[in-house]
């Protein structure tokens, strides 16, 4: 499967990324980083420097957008780390690949024509703009799987919103409208996957993969003392994009609220169906088993 990753690193994406590149069904294209968890030049950084940890130079990483559609980006380094991540990996030696990332979307989906899918671990806003460039790319790319909204369950940055849409709700609403495959995996199937404190297996490692996620999620527990959980939010979204059967989900028409105290919060309509998979179920011991084999690689 050809993908470009589109993220935000953040813990969890730093997760997401370790098993993506352990997957040997991903032909990884390039990242493309987007301001959110933290700012543009946190993400980036951290997205080279998993890469580096990895062994996996040969991918490119884009710098993306640093402002969402309207407004500007809110950070969550009170979660992440004060730098994004609970680790400190060695500063990149690798830098950031020339153009941008709206652009190499743009280019990479067009060239593709139908095989490109785009994975979003953060904020909509580089795929909204890539849409607003150019209007073939919404008939050009594959799908794309997303990390975000908030499902039946409250919200973790309000009680109507998850943290990636309400940070650029007009982006996720341009993408919902775009007619493009969507696939969301929202919070409350993602609660279903979560690391306990303490579970056996999820901290420590023989392979750099897995010695790196153990370490993240050591710290971040470390951190979060008054945490029970981990919720593997992004990595979730890898497994679904590799092994669909892992999620129920049921097609739906998707906007979101831009406005006043419920902004952020996504709404689906079933009745009228469309082109937004919302993930409604989850295997969760399969997905948990999954995720945790891809992270060792």
């Amino acid at each position: 499967m050809k993908v470009i990753i589109d993220t935000d690193p953040g813990t969890d994406d730093a997760l997401a990324l370790i098993m993506a590149l352990n997957s040997p069904e991903l032909d990884i294209l390039g990242l493309t980083t987007v301001e959110g968890n933290a700012t543009l030049a946190d993400t980036t950084r951290n997205a080279l420097a998993v890469l580096e940890y990895m062994g996996r130079t040969d991918i490119p990483v884009y710098a993306g957008e640093s402002t969402p559609l309207v407004g500007k980006f809110e950070h969550a380094y009170h979660i992440h780390g004060p730098a994004g991540l609970t680790v400190s990996l060695p500063e990149p030696r690798i830098e950031p690949a020339a153009g941008g990332g709206v652009d190499f979307i743009v280019e990479t989906a067009l060239a593709l024509d139908g095989e490109l899918t785009v994975i979003a671990l953060g904020p909509l806003t580089n795929i909204a703009r890539a849409l607003m460039r150019d209007e073939r790319v919404a008939s050009a790319i594959r799908r794309v799987p997303v990390m975000g909204g908030q499902g039946a369950d409250a919200g973790n940055v309000t009680p109507y919103a998850e943290f990636n849409i309400w940070d650029d709700p007009h982006a996720a609403n341009a993408v919902f409208a775009s007619g493009v495959p969507t696939t969301l995996i929202g919070l409350d199937v993602c609660r279903r996957t979560a690391v306990s404190r303490g579970a056996e297996g999820w901290f420590g490692g023989d392979t750099p993969g897995e010695a790196l996620a153990g370490q993240i999620l050591a710290n971040w527990f470390e951190t979060a003392q008054a945490e029970r959980q981990f919720n593997l939010h992004d990595p979730l979204t890898i497994a679904a994009t590799l092994r669909p059967e892992l999620i129920s989900a049921r097609a739906a028409s998707a906007t979101v609220e831009t406005a006043g105290e419920r902004v952020g919060e996504v709404r689906a309509d079933y009745a009228r169906g469309g082109s937004v998979d919302v993930a409604v179920g989850v295997d969760s011991a399969a997905a948990l088993a999954f995720m945790r084999g891809l992270l060792k690689g």
